[in-house]
């Protein structure tokens, strides 16, 4: 019982039409959103076609909204694991371009993570084949509980490519103490920010995270050079921290949220908690539910 209520307040709902009704709202309150189809580690090729043809099919309306709301940023999470990458590289790296195709003639840009820490130098290899083939609406998340991720940054921003940094969603991750974690991901923020303010060629910087701290360090940058402010992107997830969400919006801060949907919403609880066992994190959760039942949109 407790695992479907929160499943209700962390997940957009179970079907493409109750998500898209508040995927709309939320673009008519000027956020920008990502649409992030719920399901992970698909095996067989069956499947996989499937998923890409409803990725495909769900480009195609997303790229209607981002004509409606040029302001924003329409854009759409891939996971590599749905796509062909649990199958083989060739598959998902076909699948990949498939996509990138479609989300670059409609308009729509692409998120990709690479979920796993083992998969990193293949998806990061892959998204650099995208740019390299003229793809300029493509980015990548780093997850900065890695001590290497800045050797993934590097790679990324070479090809002028989008980042947007994660504090730790997973947990393969080998830096466990919080301050380390912090300052990586300062460090890997800061090297991306100083790319984009000396390249002719800019592209996004974003914090992708729910801790206050962070977030203010970003938006400090904002202040500090207002070139960059159009390239500094705060990304949160759907029904955390709705307060702080709607005060950065009527900031004029650039915001975007991820909006997971689909039938697995219990299971992406479940996964969400597995990863933020830490007790800050669980307070987080905790706290969230009479937030959202206050400031719910």
């Amino acid at each position: 019982m407790i695992f479907k209520l929160l499943a209700r307040i962390y997940t957009a709902g179970a079907t493409y039409n109750v998500a898209a009704r508040k995927m709309l709202g939320l673009l008519g309150r000027n956020f920008s959103i990502t649409s992030d189809m719920l399901g992970e580690f698909t095996g067989d090729i069956t499947s996989i076609n499937s998923v890409v043809k409803e990725y495909c099919g769900h480009i195609i309306v997303l790229g209607y909204w981002q004509r409606h709301f040029k302001k924003q940023e329409v854009s759409l999470a891939i996971k590599p694991s749905c796509i062909g990458l649990e199958h083989s590289y060739g598959v998902f790296q076909k699948n990949l371009h498939i996509l990138a195709v479609a989300a670059k003639k409609a308009g729509v840009f692409l998120w990709v993570d690479a979920e796993k820490r083992g998969n990193r130098d293949i998806v990061s290899e892959s998204i650099i084949r995208e740019r390299a083939l003229g793809v300029d609406n493509i980015g990548q998340a780093i997850q900065c509980v890695h001590s290497d991720a800045k050797k993934f940054v590097m790679k990324l921003l070479k090809w002028n490519i989008a980042i947007r940094f994660v504090k730790g969603a997973y947990t393969d991750s080998d830096l466990k103490n919080d301050i380390d974690i912090v300052e990586n991901f300062k460090d890997c923020f800061w090297l991306a920010l100083h790319h984009c303010k000396n390249s002719a060629e800019k592209s996004t910087v974003a914090v992708a995270t729910h801790d206050k701290r962070l977030i203010d360090y970003a938006l400090r940058f904002r202040e500090i050079d207002t070139e960059l402010r159009p390239f500094i992107q705060i990304q949160m997830l759907y029904g955390i921290r709705v307060k702080l969400q709607r005060e950065l919006v009527a900031s004029d801060s650039n915001i975007l949220i991820y909006i997971p949907w689909g039938t697995d919403s219990i299971g992406f609880l479940k996964r969400r908690l597995a990863e933020g066992i830490r007790p800050s994190a669980i307070w987080l959760f905790v706290r969230n539910i009479f937030e959202t039942w206050r400031y719910q949109f």
